[in-house]
């Protein structure tokens, strides 16, 4: 018709040999069991929808990230190893299903903070052994993960560990300096006695005037702080009378806040580039907490969907009282053209030198 645009078709032919039913059955385990969190606006279709990868694949040229965290790629990798999984729990079924799928729908995986977080707690050698597995894992055996994902098998046939690298894992990342520092601070107003909603409003006060404003660590603190939170998942033996486990738990914390501060620098990095990241962990509060980072709003409804948001875990006044601190500083951070500071190595130690001092000296009350 005159002035109108020719409607464009266009249709996707699958493999008939593709395993649609299967591989759709584990894409709703995946989905209902909350582990994945989206860097993007998922299509229509749904976040796991096969015919929509497929399609995006071949039509548009985009390419989806999966960003797995540690425990998830550990038990990938020691299936692959083992040929087995010792046991079937829940994030070792979230580690069959995702593999299975990824390797069905053609997903690339990026482990690369998963290892540099095992380096640094077990050395190199455990570290580049297990990348190795991983690596064995994550080639051309989507039916084999799919027969174990459906339990038609129980082992992977026999592999051979990839070869291994040399590089230095353990070296100490500057995202997650950066990220230990709030972490021992959060640690130490949480062992104050101050309120809940005090120590909040503490930790954005000391980010915005004493070190910088990092999003995935203040919306992390601000879940730990909260009411409502399960404060043992998030940071495990803080009271301990061994404050060495006591720093060991915050340094896990440091790990959970580096996979999602990693998580949204990749998202944005890659915006305009056809490259989506989906983040995926076993841990319901990193699951909670992703999502929040990716608020897509302007500066009229940021902190309104914010407060909304953390509303789960705050009294909703005390929730909106956070949200318009946290936009506060934000803002004021953005309109005044300052870079984030770059700190010294030697600041970068003397910060974490006095954080983890504090947390040696502390003993619990009447102890």
């Amino acid at each position: 018709m005159d002035g109108l645009e020719p409607f464009a078709f266009r249709a996707l032919r699958m493999d008939p040999d593709f395993p649609l039913a299967d591989v759709e059955e584990i894409a709703d385990r995946l989905v209902a069991s909350g582990a994945l969190v989206p860097g993007y606006v998922p299509p229509e279709a749904g976040l796991l929808s096969v015919a929509a990868f497929k399609f995006t694949q071949t039509f548009d040229g985009t390419q989806t990230i999966l960003l797995p965290d540690r425990n998830l790629i550990s038990r990938m990798a020691r299936i692959a190893r083992d040929g087995a999984p010792p046991k079937i729990d829940a994030p070792t079924r979230i580690a069959i299903d995702l593999m299975a799928f990824a390797q069905a729908v053609e997903l690339d995986i990026e482990p690369s903070i998963a290892f540099h977080e095992l380096a640094h707690r077990d050395g190199n050698a455990l570290a580049h052994d297990e990348l190795s597995w991983f690596r064995a894992a994550n080639h051309g055996q989507a039916q084999a993960w799919i027969d174990i994902a459906q339990a038609r098998a129980e082992r992977l046939p026999i592999t051979t560990p990839a070869v291994r690298e040399e590089k230095d894992l353990a070296f100490p990342l500057h995202r997650w300096n950066r990220n230990y520092i709030v972490a021992l601070k959060t640690a130490e107003l949480e062992l104050s006695r101050s309120t809940p909603l005090e120590r909040a409003r503490a930790l954005l006060q000391w980010m915005a005037e004493d070190f910088f404003l990092a999003g995935p660590a203040a919306i992390f603190a601000t879940m730990y702080f909260s009411p409502f939170a399960g404060k043992r998942r998030l940071f495990k033996q803080l009271r301990s009378k061994d404050r060495e486990r006591a720093i060991a738990g915050i340094r896990n914390a440091a790990w959970d806040m580096t996979h999602l501060s990693q998580f949204v620098a990749q998202q944005k990095r890659s915006n305009g580039e056809n490259i989506f990241f989906l983040f995926a962990t076993a841990d319901r509060g990193l699951a909670e907490i992703a999502p929040i980072l990716m608020i897509d709003a302007d500066e009229t409804e940021y902190a309104d969907m914010l407060a909304q948001r953390l509303s789960g875990w705050w009294p909703p006044r005390d929730a909106v009282v956070i949200a318009n601190d946290w936009f506060s500083r934000r803002y004021a951070a953005e309109m005044s053209g300052a870079p984030p500071p770059a700190f010294e190595a030697a600041t970068i130690r003397g910060l974490i030198d006095t954080g983890e001092r504090t947390m040696r000296s502390w003993k619990q009350p009447g102890g």
